[in-house]
């Protein structure tokens, strides 16, 4: 009988050693796991922060950019309204000189935006929008990246080519001017462009286009501000 009453506390006690070894054991794992899952959380939150700070730098060029080219867009729009304005009395009055700034400040009118795709490009390729959480964050990169962009894109070479062969030209023929001409001696005013109303004609064939990429340029930078926003508030969390 004490033989028996023995083995059983015998048998307990290694019972209950076991089972503080198994929840030592249970606890470690858990541990292991648990600190496991923070250190890829905080991986991955690196991660994020590393590639929005990244996408910002891009995104802020841009905009800057964008400013450059809105300011020469803007520029061309008036310098057209001066030329669409310009009664056949008032060409005596010019000089070589001015006319050379106005048709050069029109030319600027052509000036393209170039994105920089490259960050962008990197998180789509290489799957790691998934690191990105903010689901807004998310739509506005792709509207902006996918679609605003490459509307632009499918714009801007048919209005430089309108620039380039078609008033470019014209103003070669009519009035001896290249955008690459240091002075302005090669250049005539020709009075009757200007008295018969072609070159109203042909500013006015690439005025409309004109103002329509500005107002794309002006929406681009609207949304790469916004975008630029909603990174600052992830990276500040």
């Amino acid at each position: 009988m004490l033989k028996f009453f023995i083995e059983d506390i015998i048998m307990k006690n290694i019972l209950a050693r076991g089972g503080i070894e198994f929840l030592a054991v249970l606890l470690g794992i858990t541990l292991s796991l648990y600190i496991d899952q923070k250190l890829d959380e905080s991986a991955i939150a690196k991660t994020e922060s590393s590639l929005l700070s990244d996408l910002q730098v891009s995104l802020n060029q841009d905009i800057d950019y964008a400013e450059i080219i809105l300011d020469k867009i803007s520029t061309s729009l008036d310098a057209q309204e001066k030329l669409i304005a310009f009664s056949c009395n008032e060409v005596d009055d010019l000089n070589s000189k001015d006319l050379a700034t106005l048709f050069k400040n029109v030319m600027g009118g052509s000036s393209s935006l170039f994105p920089r795709y490259g960050v962008y490009r990197s998180l789509v390729s290489n799957s790691e929008m998934k690191y990105i959480e903010n689901q807004e964050l998310k739509e506005k990169l792709i509207s902006l990246y996918d679609f605003q962009f490459k509307r632009y894109e499918n714009v801007d070479p048919i209005i430089t080519n309108r620039y380039q062969y078609s008033l470019g030209d014209f103003l070669v023929n009519h009035f001896g001017f290249t955008t690459s001409q240091s002075s302005t001696a090669h250049m005539v005013i020709n009075k009757d462009a200007f008295c018969q109303g072609t070159l109203r004609k042909e500013i006015m064939k690439i005025s409309g286009m004109t103002k329509i990429v500005y107002k794309m340029v002006k929406g681009i930078q609207a949304s790469m501000n916004t975008v630029s926003g909603l990174i600052d508030e992830e990276l500040n969390q």
